[in-house]
């Protein structure tokens, strides 16, 4: 992905853990009918493919919407609503011809004008289309079943671009692809998936039903694409935050489905006979951000010395909760299983944890021990995990995190805050904006009240995390970042007003095992 921060990538495949309330029918006794109750892990900040990387608008849209292409079983791109393409002898001309007789959940026929419009707008809001349509010359429509895309010079991105599922070039109505602006989130939600939007309570459900009129490819499912049949009449996605509420609630059977479950709780699920837990492999990999653009981190020295102080097998041992399966040690940046992208270089400076080499990368980066601080999310378990874990294993820069005796906005934090980033979380699990520095109580009160957030709780409109994160006053903003839409505010960064709430913000951090325990090792 195209970013202006740098990323350290620590360590590959960490592996996600699903479960499924009972057994699941071989295929050939599937039967049409029923609702799937699928707990997920939030709100997502929009329905609209084009606008977010936020991996829950990914699992939602790929029910919803199709693109030209997608990844086969392999990562490899196949056709989805294309039929197929030609490219020139000079490498500079793509031209895709398209499925006949693909229906929108409207009714309407997909055609070449829906196309282009739909990938001209993901191409100037996508982090994948930006990246392609950078290289575009011209994009225009042959005919009603065909469009042409013209190649400023040879390019190896196409087919893949067009396939990613995340962020991806989802095929809109032509009316709605030109009815919101790239940078403007879509509301009305309309596809070629096998299940269409029937409503939307935020912070209650989601509910998708069978499109009856699907247009299935007659190849055999493969990867995203090939055949899909929907068997379901309605799939439910409930948003539950809390990791653990997810399994009981799978457990109990208020839930069919959940995933990104807990770890450390695999060997209890496996032993219940009335859920099947699902390790998927791969998943994902450790990923550090360090800021290039502002603060300590635009020293290159120390950004080495960083990840030279690293010793990764006991993080990703620690974050997968002791189970080697849930892990792989690996250097590459692509996992095994895509093998024409997979990398085996000897050399490389990872998981050296050389103390010696810290020591002298911190002297020629003249780092005079100021504090060195992790922004991360409660969101998901394993990435708050690793935070905590990275930050007490890096024993190169002095690495803090919250006092547990400190609350956010403290006033003496805010006097104590440096360059970097910060390590901090939220009692709601939802993943914080960086600090302002230095910006006392009042003046915070005064950002708050121009951006409109009152001290009360406020009902927020839903916006792309990292788009918060960066958003105006340049990531000093003094409100909480929210992660969906109607999700409310119930806490701001300042100091509380009221003691009896503080006093429990600060008793929940207090009950935190880890997070004591790697208070007391960076203390």
């Amino acid at each position: 992905m195209s970013s202006s921060l740098s990323r350290k990538y620590v360590s590959l495949a960490l592996a996600a853990l699903v479960l499924v309330a009972g057994s699941a029918l071989p295929a050939e006794a599937q039967k049409k009918g029923g609702i799937l109750k699928v707990g997920n892990l939030g709100e997502p900040p929009s329905l609209d493919a084009h606008w977010t990387t936020a991996s829950i608008t990914e699992t939602l849209t790929n029910h919803i919407y199709e693109g030209l292409y997608s990844l086969d079983s392999n990562n490899r791109p196949i056709p989805m609503l294309a039929e197929s393409h030609t490219v020139s002898k000079d490498g500079l001309t793509y031209t895709f011809k398209l499925r006949q007789g693909v229906k929108f959940h409207n009714g309407k026929e997909m055609t070449s004008e829906d196309v282009v419009a739909s990938l001209a707008r993901w191409g100037k809001q996508s982090i994948y289309g930006k990246a392609l349509f950078a290289q575009v010359a011209e994009w225009k429509a042959l005919d009603k079943y065909s469009v042409e895309m013209k190649l400023k010079e040879k390019s190896a991105i196409v087919l893949i671009s067009l396939a990613v599922p995340n962020n991806f070039g989802a095929i809109y109505p032509k009316e709605i692809a030109e009815k919101f602006a790239p940078e403007v989130k879509a509301t009305e939600y309309i596809g070629t998936g096998p299940f269409k939007l029937a409503e939307w309570k935020p912070d209650q459900y989601i509910r998708m039903v069978r499109f009856d009129e699907y247009s299935s490819r007659n190849e055999k499912p493969n990867g995203y694409g090939g055949g899909k049949t929907a068997y379901l009449d309605e799939v439910r996605w409930q948003p539950v935050p809390e990791v653990a509420t997810r399994v009981a609630q799978v457990e109990t059977g208020e839930l069919d489905f959940a995933d990104d479950l807990n770890l450390d709780a695999y060997d209890r699920l496996k032993a219940n006979p009335n859920v099947r837990p699902i390790v998927s492999k791969p998943y994902y990999w450790l990923v550090a951000v360090l800021n290039k653009k502002e603060g300590l981190m635009t020293n290159q020295k120390l950004r080495q010395a960083w990840q030279a102080a690293i010793d990764v097998e006991p993080i990703m041992k620690n974050v997968a909760g002791g189970h080697s399966e849930f892990y792989r040690m690996d250097s590459s940046l692509i996992m095994t299983e895509i093998v024409a992208w997979h990398t085996k270089l000897p050399g490389l400076p990872w998981n050296e944890h050389n103390k010696a080499k810290v020591q002298k990368l911190l002297q020629e980066a003249g780092y005079k021990k100021e504090p060195i601080r992790f922004m991360t999310t409660q969101e998901y378990k394993w990435m708050y995990d690793f935070a905590l874990l990275t930050q007490a294993a890096a024993r190169g820069p002095r690495l803090q995190h919250r006092s547990s005796s400190r609350r956010l906005g403290h006033p003496g934090e805010a006097a104590e805050q440096s360059e970097g980033v910060r390590c901090v979380h939220h009692r709601d699990r939802r993943l914080l904006r960086p600090d302002p520095r230095r910006l006392p109580h009042d003046e915070l009160a005064r950002l708050d009240d121009r951006r409109g957030h009152p001290e009360a709780a406020v009902r927020a409109g839903a916006r792309d995390r990292s788009q918060e994160a960066h958003g105006a006053l340049g990531a000093a903003d003094a409100a909480v970042l929210r992660e969906g839409a109607g999700d409310p505010v119930r806490r701001p960064v300042r100091a509380a007003r009221d003691p009896q709430h503080d006093e429990g913000l600060q008793r929940e951090d207090r009950a935190n095992p880890l997070l004591q325990r790697v208070g007391r090792e960076v203390a």
